[in-house]
């Protein structure tokens, strides 16, 4: 290997002195206070600039509330629903957490669905899906609208109309309050036959007055038109409902039962 000169030993310990130089960092204790101070000058510059732009969007009246929409309310009045929301004009629409909003408004027996949106710079829209009574409740001679899923939306007096059937003579079930949802299976049973029954061609040839729910497997159905009852079991509803709806159509609509029809025995339907 040949021998470098004078000058290219130069230029070759200059280049590693540069590469030590580069790879040297000095530690945090030695670097010059000025510089923490620069860093804790920054922060609380940034700070102050955050409070006062929270001080004035809370303060300044462009972003009050000044309009709530409220979208998909039937049964519910808005101002109901504004009421529960717990917005008043003097929140900020920016600060406002519509996460609380839409708790509370949730929270509303006959609320299903509630969305909360903004509108900027001043308006709050409450979009609700509710619930639909499907049938009355009677616990303890007191009158109660429920839905498909056996939530309590409220009770009624004895002057109020009801949606129509009557469920009657629930099990173990002495106690109940608006918003509660119930799961008994014989009143879970109740509400699919009702609903199973709401879809044949005879549901629109007779009123089903009450349906009684004593037993999960023998629900009975009574209507104003009809001398007997109707028993559904608790499974296989939609079948059950077919056989029914054939038996009617097949008797001309005069069904000459005097105690029961039984829908409950495979593909037979057993009148007495």
């Amino acid at each position: 290997m040949p021998a470098l000169d004078g000058v290219t030993m130069g230029i070759f310990r200059r280049n590693k002195e540069k590469r030590v130089r580069r790879r040297t960092v000095r530690p945090f204790r030695e670097r010059p206070i000025s510089h923490v101070l620069e860093g804790m000058a920054c922060l609380l510059l940034a700070g102050a600039f955050s409070l006062g732009t929270y001080d004035y969007v809370r303060t300044d009246p462009v972003f009050r509330v000044k309009t709530i929409r409220v979208e998909g309310a039937c049964n519910l009045t808005p101002e109901s629903i504004i009421a529960e929301s717990g917005v008043t004009a003097d929140d900020c629409l920016i600060l406002l957490s519509t996460g609380a909003v839409r708790n509370r408004v949730s929270a509303i027996p006959y609320v299903k669905l509630c969305r909360i949106g903004r509108i900027f710079p001043d308006k709050l829209v409450i979009a609700v899906q509710e619930r639909l009574a499907l049938a009355t409740l009677i616990v303890n001679n007191r009158l109660y609208e429920v839905d498909d899923e056996g939530n309590v939306l409220r009770e009624l007096g004895p002057e109020t109309p009801h949606v129509p059937p009557f469920i009657t003579n629930v099990p173990d079930l002495d106690y109940v309050e608006v918003g509660q949802h119930m799961t008994q299976p014989s009143l879970k049973a109740a509400l699919a036959v009702w609903a199973a029954f709401s879809r044949t061609a005879m549901a629109g040839d007779v009123s089903v007055s009450e349906i009684s729910a004593a037993r999960e497997n023998r629900v009975c159905m009574y209507c104003d038109e009809l001398n007997f009852e109707i028993r559904w079991g608790g499974e296989d509803l939609g079948r059950q409902a077919g056989k029914l709806d054939v038996f009617w159509r097949a008797q001309n609509k005069n069904i000459r039962c005097k105690e029961y029809l039984d829908l409950r025995f495979g593909n037979d339907v057993a009148c007495k």
